[in-house]
């Protein structure tokens, strides 16, 4: 088996990481060659791929890009690929090199983070390309229901996210201020990741010993704006702007934190379990599900649920440490590379 992840950017998104996270594990993998096509814009998760021996890098222009279209062709006939693996938008190259080469098994992998809101999702191209998808993997079971219910592949399945956190990069990052309780937020400035009711909370709690420290893409928007302006008028609260998050980076930190309006399944809370954190996450997608009882967990947009869960944490250090070993092993029981390879693979020969 010759697969072959396709993703459109490698900023640090969560589509991004799976599709690094599947070409690093399956390049483990006895007889399965692993290969990664990016086609609009390389990123700083780059710098994580185990190997570039089998990577490309399209540099499509456009959305109808021929010399692109031609180059994914002529890599994949080469390279004589079986699957391939689309993340998140790349569905619609990769349902053209569908049509191109027939041969093809294609597997699509929706990644969609707002499926509190999925009657608002826009979905008319995805279902015309979805009649040449062979099979689709959704990160929840409300995806895959919409999945199912939706489009023109009833072969739909849930599997769980999974990490694999580096241990460092070359972009290290020391935490700043010396409080003795640090929070650290991993999220892209959309309004979906609701930063601001994060930093109307935090305002609150000036007298405490604790400091917050935002990573994330700020994508030069009124809403990105908005955020700088409101960090930069307080004290303790720190923006580092776009990183690849390493174990070195989250250790540093004693809480994680999540305050989304909506998730799918959010890789970054098996992130800050990876690194034993305590975690902090609202109510949406799959958070449940990830944290269980290890965590605390409030209502999306309640301040005084937030206000309550940090102040239990900065006051309870037993509490803290407790928390955080606990999801650690729950992750690692339920969100383990090994598993959730052994899944993926299982599926892919069952598309065939």
């Amino acid at each position: 088996m010759r697969v072959l992840q396709i993703i459109d950017s490698l900023d640090a998104g969560g589509a991004e990481r799976m599709a690094v996270n599947f070409y690093n594990a399956l390049s483990n993998v006895e007889n399965i060659t692993s290969f990664l096509v990016v086609t609009r814009k390389e990123g700083i998760l780059k710098k994580e791929l185990k190997t570039s021996s089998n990577y490309l890098f399209l540099e499509r222009k456009r959305v109808i890009d021929i010399k692109a279209i031609y180059a994914l062709m002529k890599f994949v006939r080469a390279k004589n690929i079986t699957h391939i693996h689309a993340h998140g938008s790349s569905y619609f190259i990769s349902s053209l090199l569908k049509i191109a080469i027939p041969r093809l098994i294609l597997i699509w992998h929706d990644h969609y983070g707002n499926s509190e809101f999925l009657n608002e999702r826009r979905y008319s191209v995805l279902k015309l390309c979805s009649f040449q998808f062979d099979g689709i993997i959704a990160v929840n079971k409300k995806l895959a229901d919409w999945n199912s219910k939706k489009l023109n592949c009833t072969n739909c399945i849930q599997i769980n996210n999974f990490v694999q956190l580096a241990e460092n990069t070359v972009e290290n990052v020391n935490l700043e201020g010396n409080q003795k309780v640090k929070l650290i937020c991993v999220a892209n400035f959309r309004p979906q990741k609701n930063h601001l009711f994060l930093l109307n909370v935090f305002a609150k709690l000036s007298d405490k010993d604790l400091s917050l420290h935002l990573f994330g893409k700020h994508f030069n928007d009124e809403y990105g704006n908005r955020i700088l302006e409101r960090v930069e008028k307080m004290t303790n609260v720190f923006y580092y702007g776009p990183k690849s998050i390493n174990r070195e980076i989250l250790n540093q930190a004693s809480i994680g934190i999540l305050v989304s309006k909506s998730e799918g399944l959010p890789l970054v809370l098996l992130e800050y379990a990876e690194a034993e954190l305590a975690v902090i996450c609202t109510d949406v997608g799959e958070c449940r599900a990830v944290v269980e009882d290890t965590g605390i967990i409030i209502n999306s947009g309640n301040e005084d649920d937030l206000l309550e869960a940090i102040n239990s944490y900065a006051e309870d250090s037993t509490k803290l440490n407790s928390n955080a070993l606990e999801f650690h092993q729950l992750a690692k029981r339920k969100f383990g590379a090994e598993e959730i390879i052994k899944q993926s693979i299982e599926f892919y020969k069952r598309c065939s």
